[in-house]
């Protein structure tokens, strides 16, 4: 390592801790996972890799986050766990349970949305906390979610056309936007919302030997559906974000995408990466390697859609990226109240602490870099 990668290395770590000092206090952050004090607990948890007294912070955020869904205190829980050996054995005990509870009686919808089987709120995402989880209460439960992803990749019939299973009914749209983007729904690919979610999970409970019934196949039809809607221009590998059913239909192509973890490229090159090495495709590999080696410039330096998603990316890939890394320490607002600033899809800017959208998932990201062994992005599918 040359003296200047050392010493960017050096700042991040600084700046990281920086953060963590900024986020000590325990009021009115929420109970959220992922804007609130179990988020904040993620971070200071990872932070008592390099200093056992932050564990201390980390226990005070779980203790304000008050009655929370039943994932919300795991991630930290899991961090602090992997990084001490142990702790926390009653609350992931009780937290695993429950969780198991939801996964095994979660709802059969007619028509898909994205939240039955995302990242964020759906089966991707809480499968994913099962596996880390371990013990047979939640990986009897990680093998319902398993089965269910594996049926998303089966073919449906709508209006006549048979298209991918994770085809996602307009009526079921949060928003009125998609409704008229989409107005006869779509297929997301993105990390986050779309099926790339799925293909990781499917592919990291086959790694660690927790396989289903045409799980194999499963991941082979995700993959080669990526495959079909990438496109290579002079900026590189791409992927867009969605698909729209007329599209889909047709085999047009669809709209270019942001670079992001949560929608686009570099969560899917991420997905792809993971899928790669379950498969033995070193094609896939390759194509996926090529998609991370030019990422653009992401909104802001955040986590969800922000270069601190990109830069977890590239840790993860083991391909550390000197280049966003120092987009982000550009990022560092020594004025602001938590360091950093995320950034809206309007352009303005705003003070936020959490996980995913604030201070604390920069600092996080930064700390990766920095060279902090904490797995404590299980919860975004990147550990």
């Amino acid at each position: 390592m040359t003296t200047v990668e050392t010493t960017r290395r050096a700042r991040a770590k600084d700046i990281a801790l920086e953060v963590g000092n900024r986020l000590r206090s325990v009021r009115g952050r929420g109970p959220r996972l992922l804007d609130g004090h179990p988020g904040i607990a993620v971070l200071h948890a990872a932070l008592s890799a390099w200093d056992p007294a932050w564990a201390a912070v980390a226990h005070a955020h779980l203790a304000a986050s008050g009655e929370v869904a039943p994932e919300a205190t795991v991630p930290a829980a899991l961090v602090h766990r992997a990084v001490h050996g142990g702790g926390y054995d009653g609350l992931l005990r009780k937290a695993g349970s429950a969780l198991a509870d939801v996964c095994e009686s979660w709802p059969r919808a007619d028509r898909l949305a994205v939240s039955d089987y995302d990242v964020i709120s759906g089966l991707a995402g809480k499968g994913r906390l099962l596996l880390a989880l371990g013990g047979d209460r939640c990986l009897s439960a990680l093998e319902v979610v398993l089965a269910r992803l594996v049926e998303l990749t089966r073919p449906v019939l709508v209006e006549g056309h048979e298209v991918p299973g994770w085809w996602c009914a307009p009526d079921r749209y949060a928003v009125e936007v998609d409704r008229e983007r989409y107005p006869r729904g779509d297929f997301n690919a993105g990390l986050a919302h779309g099926i790339s979610g799925p293909l990781v999970l499917l592919s990291l409970a086959h790694r660690h030997g927790h396989r289903v019934d045409g799980m194999t196949d499963a991941m082979r039809v995700i993959a080669d559906w990526l495959l079909r809607w990438s496109w290579t221009d002079e900026s590189g590998v791409s992927w867009p974000s969605r698909v729209g059913f007329d599209a889909q239909v047709r085999g047009s192509a669809a709209p270019p995408s942001r670079s992001a973890w949560c929608y686009g490229t570099a969560g899917v090159a991420y997905a792809l990466h993971v899928a790669a090495a379950e498969l033995g495709d070193a094609g896939l590999a390759g194509l996926a390697a090529a998609a991370m080696r030019g990422p653009g410039p992401a909104e802001g330096p955040t986590v969800c859609h922000g270069d601190a998603g990109l830069l977890q990316i590239s840790v993860r890939m083991g391909r550390p990226s000197d280049r966003i890394a120092d987009r982000v320490l550009a990022a560092f607002d020594p004025s602001s109240p938590f360091g950093f600033r995320h950034r809206l899809h309007t352009g303005e800017w705003t003070d936020n602490a959490g996980l995913l959208q604030g201070a604390a998932g920069v600092a996080l990201a930064l700390s990766s870099y920095a060279g902090n062994p904490a797995p404590w992005d299980a919860a975004l599918l990147l550990t």
